[in-house]
């Protein structure tokens, strides 16, 4: 695409010097610069694009775009832009034809349970016969395809988020779904996205390192239905799909929408469950909706999958799923890659490995597994070298929630396990080390020791790594599969 072509589809957009540059692609790491490339220089939390413009025309950089005063080599073309973090996605998503345009696009966000909706919704879809394409923290999906996400960030950046829709909309693809965080809705990683559906899960105390607020927290969430209810007009409401039984709704519900449904236990919400029951594999219920009602059989467990299977009946009811096709899609649903994902070798005890990585998420998993749990409840689980997770709020969890657990690593980067493990067990209150709970490092060793002493009718939760392939360590990534140790360890339980 040429230069000129390029900025004229940009709002705000003005091009100094030769708009005839042919642009091979859209950049904003230096250090990825290819030639033929425009490089974004964009401000990010520790560096500014605007330091590596030398570099990245050094390396191929057909133009630059800036939204500062800068000095760059002659006969460089210049694209100024009022934002360049903004401007980053509009210019990705004309470079790729704005493809949110040429299919349905819903975007999931909230604190838990993202991913899970995000995935039921795209497999409802399949099974009523709509095409469609998902992104999450797992993996990239295109018509049941998938590709792992191993990027790190489960919402990408805009130009890859861009590119994997068009991905989408040339494989014929008639609905996507995106699970997008609070920081890409603030860094505008999916702000050319042309929404038609924002769905809520709930929304807790997380990021707050990033967030001042909660209240901050819930605006950045917020955005999404402004998104929604700007994007283009592809033929069907523009909807919010809102969980009633949240604090967030109330706010929520407020900002404004051509539809809006709300989802709950209780038949104050659009959609809602009748004659739910529930066992440790799953549960049953008659679902409710504005559009007419439907069995549901969920061979997930949990409470929380019900509410995430209310959210996920409410998009695709959104975007044209008939209400008749809607149980039967959630029955055929088996879960999410590391989301209470059981690990069942014909052991007399239960294992399940979840992505819990919070206080919040940890004190969640714990308790849907003791209502079904006819022995103890044991965790293993760690924290993040990342500084948003209430560590001594994950050791009360597992005081006040388990029976027995085990403190390990999870993603120490380059700060010291002891240390943080220290910090997780200064929640703990009123039980023994050496008793009631034991700090092992080594997490290989840790599963090995939970799986060891559990006994008849006990459950092991190993939380907090879920569908991850890699512990970030300080020497840098180590291949890891919390699955794969899981089976070892109780295969050799068994010899």
């Amino acid at each position: 695409m040429k230069l000129d072509e390029l900025a004229r589809g940009v709002p705000g957009a003005v091009l100094e010097g030769n708009g005839d540059a042919e642009v091979g692609g859209i950049a904003y790491d230096s250090r990825s610069v290819k030639p033929g490339d425009l490089f974004v220089a964009v401000k990010g939390i520790n560096s500014d694009g605007h330091s590596f413009l030398a570099g990245a025309v050094a390396a191929g950089a057909a133009a630059v775009a800036v939204d500062r005063p800068v000095e760059v080599r002659p006969g460089t073309p210049v694209l100024r832009l009022p934002s360049t973090r903004t401007g980053l996605a509009e210019l990705a998503a004309e470079f790729y034809g704005r493809p949110s345009r040429h299919l349905y696009v819903a975007g999931i966000t909230g604190t838990d349970g993202k991913t899970t909706v995000t995935h039921m919704t795209e497999h409802v879809l399949m099974a009523a016969g709509i095409v469609a394409g998902a992104m999450s923290t797992v993996a990239f999906s295109v018509g049941g395809a998938e590709t792992d996400n191993t990027s790190g960030q489960t919402t990408t950046e805009a130009p890859q988020v861009q590119e994997w829709l068009r991905r989408m909309a040339d494989a014929g693809v008639r609905c996507a779904v995106i699970e997008a965080t609070s920081h890409a809705l603030v860094q505008d990683r999916v702000g050319a996205c042309d929404f038609d559906v924002a769905a809520f899960t709930n929304v807790g105390h997380d990021h707050m390192d990033y967030h001042a607020t909660w209240e901050d927290y819930l605006e950045a969430k917020a955005r999404l239905i402004e998104l929604a209810a700007g994007g283009a007009d592809k033929g069907i409401e523009k909807t919010a799909v809102l969980n009633r039984d949240d604090p967030s709704y109330e706010r929520l519900s407020r900002r404004s929408i051509s539809r809006r449904w709300s989802y709950g236990m209780t038949t104050a919400a659009d959609l809602h469950p009748l004659d739910l029951s529930m066992t440790a594999s799953g549960s049953r219920f008659r679902l409710k909706t504005p559009l007419g009602e439907t069995e549901v059989s969920l061979a997930v467990p949990a409470r929380f999958n019900v509410y995430n299977a209310l959210c996920a009946a409410g998009v695709c009811l959104a975007v044209g799923v008939p209400i008749e096709e809607v149980g039967p899609g959630l029955a055929g649903f088996d879960g999410v890659r590391g989301r209470l994902e059981r690990v069942d070798l014909g052991q007399d005890f239960s294992v399940f490995i979840d992505f819990a990585h919070s206080a919040g998420a940890l004190a969640s998993a714990l308790a849907e597994l003791r209502p079904f749990t006819r022995g103890r409840l044991i965790a293993v689980f760690g924290s993040t070298a990342r500084s948003d997770h209430d560590r001594p709020g994950m050791g009360k969890a597992a005081a006040d929630l388990s029976d027995f657990f085990i403190i390990t690593t999870d993603d120490p980067l380059r700060e010291d396990p002891a240390e943080i493990a220290r910090d997780v067990q200064s929640g703990v209150i009123g039980k023994a080390p050496g008793m009631d709970y034991e700090i092992v490092l080594d997490r290989r060793a840790a599963i090995k020791r939970a799986i060891e002493v559990a006994r008849p009718g006990d459950s092991v939760l190993l939380a907090g790594k879920g569908h991850e392939r890699t512990m970030q360590m300080a020497a840098g990534a180590e291949p890891w599969d919390e699955r794969e140790e899981a089976e070892a360890a109780i295969r050799e339980r068994s010899r």
